[in-house]
C-alpha cells in the first residue's frame, strides 16, 4: 500500500474513532430515557425512583433521567419529537394526551396492558383513568396527581372570629371573609391580604357554568355571559375589594405571602402542601374545598406515564412504568408528600390520609375534592398548548385590568385569537419522518472528507508535477 494512502487511512479511522467517542460518549440508545418534569425536590424523588429501579431489577438497559422545568415542558417534548429524538418514557400532565395523540407521538398502551397478567388497571382511584384513553385506546396510566384546594391560616381566622371555611362556601362567603380578614395601615396600605384566586381562574369559569372550548375540543366559547362574570369578579377581587392585589403588581410571590402571614387564604395544590407547613408551623395551616360558584367544581392536575411510539425499547419501558405504579413505586412517590398517588392501596391509606410531612392538615380533603373536580387549568384538546391557552387569559386579563376593554369585550378578542391558533394547527400536515440522525450524518461526511482527502494525497485529480493527470499529460506531448 502507498505511504500516502495508509496515512490517509490511518487519519480517516483515527478522526472517525474519535467522533463515534465524542458523540457515543453519553449515547441514548444505551439507556431508556425516563422524561419528566417538575422542582428540585420532586426531581431528587424521580431519581431516587429510577436508581431503586435500576439497583433491584438490573434492566438490560438502565433508564435514565431527563428533566426540565415545567415552563413550556410540552413544547420541549414537541421538539425532540420531530427531531426524531423523543425519550422512551413521557411524564405527561393528562391534558396534553389528545395533543400528542393527534400528533402520532405516544404508543397505544392497550396490547401491553391486555397481554399483561400482572397488571390490574383497577388499582387506580375512580376518574384518573377515563382521561388517558382517546376512542377507547389506553395511551398512559395514571401516576399521581393534586386537586386544587383552599389554604387558609387558622390564626388570622381564629383572630378575626370567622369560622373556617367548610365545603358549604361560596364565592360570596369566600368574599366576606376576605374582606374582614384584610388589613389596612393608618396610610392606607396593605399590609394583608385576604384571598388569592388567581391559580384557579380557569376552574372559576366552568363553577359559573362558562366553558373554555365547547365539547368537540375544536373551537373556542369563552365569550360568554358566563365566563365574563367569572373574570369580572376575579378582576373585582384586587380592583373593586382589594382583598387580593392585581396580576399587575410586580414582585409579589403568592407563596411567600401566605407563608409570611400576609396572605390569609390562598389556592394551591398538593405540592405546596409540605413548603407551608414547614414554613408556618404545625397546626398554623389547614385546607378546605374550593368555594363554590353556581355550580360544584373543583380542579385536578392528573399526571400520568406514556410511552413514546418512536421508543425502540417500548417493552423495556413497560416495565419500568409498572414498576412506577406499583404499590412500591408509589409508596416511595408519597414518601416526598409533594404529590398524590393514583393507587386506591396508597391514596387511601393512612400514608397518605395521616402523611408524616403534614400531620395536622385535613389531607382527606383532597380525595373527596377529586369526583367534582375538572380538568386544571384547561381541556385543551388536540391543537392547543397550555402555554398558548395561559397566555391567553393573561392577555385577557390584563385588558380589562388597564381598562382597555370590558370584561366581554376581551374575551371576545380572546376567542378569535385561540379560534385563529386552533385553524392554524388545523392545517400543519403530518410529520414526515426523514432519514438518518446526526451521529449517521456526521459519519458520511466524515467518510467523504476522508475519501477526498485520500485522493488529493495520492495525487489525483491535480495537474502538478507527479500526478496521473500530469504524466498522462507528458505522455501525449511525447
Amino acid at each position: 500500500m502507498p505511504r500516502n494512502l495508509l496515512l490517509a487511512v490511518c487519519a480517516a479511522a483515527l478522526l472517525s474513532a474519535g467522533l463515534f467517542l465524542l458523540l457515543t460518549a453519553d449515547d441514548p440508545s444505551r439507556y431508556v430515557v425516563f422524561s419528566t418534569w417538575g422542582t428540585p425536590s420532586e426531581i431528587a424523588g424521580f431519581r431516587t425512583l429510577i436508581d431503586h429501579y435500576n439497583a433491584t431489577r438490573h434492566p438490560l438497559h438502565p433508564v435514565k433521567l431527563s428533566h426540565s422545568e415545567q415552563y413550556q415542558y410540552t413544547e420541549r417534548l414537541l421538539v425532540q419529537s420531530a427531531a426524531l429524538a423523543p425519550p422512551d418514557i413521557i411524564h405527561l400532565d393528562r391534558k396534553d394526551i389528545p395533543l400528542f395523540v393527534q400528533k402520532g407521538l405516544l404508543e397505544d398502551m392497550t396490547p401491553l396492558m391486555k397481554g399483561d397478567s400482572s397488571f390490574d388497571p383497577g388499582v387506580f382511584l375512580p376518574g384518573l383513568s377515563a382521561g388517558c384513553s382517546v376512542a377507547g385506546r389506553a395511551y398512559a396510566v395514571p401516576h399521581n396527581f393534586s386537586t386544587l384546594v383552599l389554604y387558609f391560616n387558622r390564626d388570622h381566622f381564629d383572630a378575626a372570629g370567622i369560622p373556617c371555611p367548610d365545603s358549604t362556601w361560596t364565592w360570596e362567603s369566600l368574599l366576606t371573609a376576605a374582606r374582614r380578614l384584610t388589613i389596612v395601615d393608618r396610610a392606607g396600605n396593605i399590609v394583608r391580604y385576604g384571598c388569592h384566586m388567581q391559580i384557579a381562574f380557569s376552574t372559576l369559569l366552568q363553577q359559573n357554568g362558562g366553558h373554555v372550548l365547547n365539547a368537540a375540543l375544536d373551537s373556542c366559547v369563552i365569550a360568554s355571559e358566563e365566563c365574563a362574570d367569572a373574570l369580572q369578579f376575579e378582576v373585582d377581587l384586587s380592583e373593586k375589594y382589594r382583598v387580593s392585589w392585581s396580576m399587575l403588581a410586580q414582585n409579589l410571590q403568592w407563596d411567600d405571602m401566605f407563608k409570611g402571614g400576609r396572605l390569609s387564604m390562598i389556592v394551591n395544590g398538593r405540592w405546596a402542601a409540605v413548603p407551608y407547613e414547614q414554613a408556618m408551623g404545625k397546626g398554623t395551616v389547614d385546607i378546605a374545598p374550593l368555594p363554590r360558584g353556581r355550580f360544584r367544581k373543583g380542579a385536578a392536575a392528573v399526571h400520568v406515564m406514556a410511552i413514546s411510539s418512536g421508543s425502540a425499547k417500548k417493552k423495556e419501558a413497560w416495565e419500568f412504568v409498572k414498576f412506577l405504579v406499583s404499590d412500591e413505586g408509589e409508596r416511595m412517590v408519597n414518601r416526598e408528600g409533594a404529590t398524590i398517588p393514583a393507587t386506591r392501596s396508597i391514596a387511601c391509606s393512612d400514608a397518605f390520609l395521616r402523611h408524616v410531612l403534614t400531620p395536622a392538615m385535613d389531607n382527606r380533603v383532597f380525595l373527596e375534592e377529586l369526583p367534582s373536580s375538572v380538568v386544571w387549568p384547561f381541556e385543551q384538546g388536540p391543537y392547543l398548548t397550555t402555554f398558548t391557552l395561559q397566555s391567553r387569559f393573561e392577555l385577557a386579563m390584563r385588558r380589562v385590568l388597564l381598562h382597555e376593554a370590558t370584561a366581554m369585550q376581551s374575551l371576545r378578542g380572546m376567542q378569535e385569537e385561540i379560534n385563529r391558533d386552533i385553524q392554524v394547527q388545523r392545517r400543519v400536515p403530518d410529520r414526515r419522518r426523514f432519514f438518518g440522525g446526526l451521529l449517521s450524518w456526521c459519519c458520511a461526511a466524515l467518510c467523504v472528507l476522508a475519501c477526498v482527502s485520500a485522493w488529493r494525497l495520492l495525487g489525483h485529480g491535480s495537474g502538478r508535477p507527479g500526478s496521473s493527470l500530469h504524466r498522462r499529460g507528458a505522455e501525449r506531448k511525447l
